[in-house]
């Protein structure tokens, strides 16, 4: 009976396993390097991380000094993005780079932790996001669907530093991430990081197979409650008749 309903259990367990590479603290560099491959945070997927040129005069950030670091829960996935960079006056320094998530996503975040701009500086987070399509070039332009686009700031006199958007379920969305410091012409701005997050459900199959596999876990366990019972019946049966015999001698 244990064997049976370890076999039951398992079954379930690799029916509905994850089967990516887990994402792991990395830089840019990294991430861009997995490819098509990709990694995974819970059910979601980030594959095709890509440098690009950027939209601003801005000087690139060195992608290799870029630290993402997986965090969030199976179902809001987060990615971390530090810079730990400082624009003097005259300074403008930007990290743009695309990737693609794919699960069942309803929704994503952006936010800046701990961004600190003095005098005329800013600081921007751009998040653009095309579910169930992909921007036609470089720039995020051309989504065939209805795209979201989010930003979070920060400068000397005010600051958002969350944004957020829902959408229909997407098993897939093209994003954009530009990431930007500029010093201005009298001031400094610092970057701390900026995390990404995505919100998703899960998988409808995925979600069947669970139930499936608790109906069966139940099956198997009241299964073997009842063979214990009823063995400890047919013990109590077997003493109660050897009583009576030896009464009876």
């Amino acid at each position: 009976m244990k064997t049976l309903f370890l076999s039951c259990f398992l079954a379930v367990l690799s029916c509905t396993a994850i089967l990516g590479t887990p994402c792991a603290p990395g830089s840019l560099d990294t991430f861009v390097n997995f490819g098509a491959t990709g990694c995974q945070i819970g059910t979601v997927e980030f594959t095709n991380f890509t440098i690009l040129p950027g939209l601003t005069i801005g000087t690139p950030v060195d992608p290799a000094q870029v630290q993402i670091t997986p965090g969030g829960t199976a179902l809001n996935p987060m990615l971390s993005f530090t810079l730990n960079k400082t624009a003097n006056a005259g300074e403008v320094f930007e990290s743009f780079f695309r990737f693609s998530a794919s699960d069942f996503l309803t929704g994503a975040s952006i936010g800046l932790t701990s961004p600190t701009a003095t005098g005329d500086a800013a600081i921007t987070a751009i998040l653009d996001v095309c579910p169930n399509g992909s921007f036609s070039g470089s720039a995020p332009f051309g989504c065939p669907t209805s795209p979201a686009s989010l930003t979070a700031f920060a400068i000397h006199q005010s600051s958002l530093l969350s944004d957020s958007a829902s959408f229909a379920v997407a098993k897939s969305a093209d994003v954009f991430v530009d990431l930007t410091l500029d010093g201005g012409q009298s001031g400094t701005a610092t970057f701390s990081s900026a995390s990404i997050g995505f919100s998703s459900v899960p998988e409808p199959s995925t979600a069947l197979l669970l139930t499936l596999g608790l109906s069966a876990f139940g099956v198997v366990l009241q299964a073997r409650r009842r063979m214990v019972s009823g063995k400890g019946t047919r013990r109590y049966s077997r003493v109660t008749r050897g009583d009576v015999s030896r009464l009876r001698g």
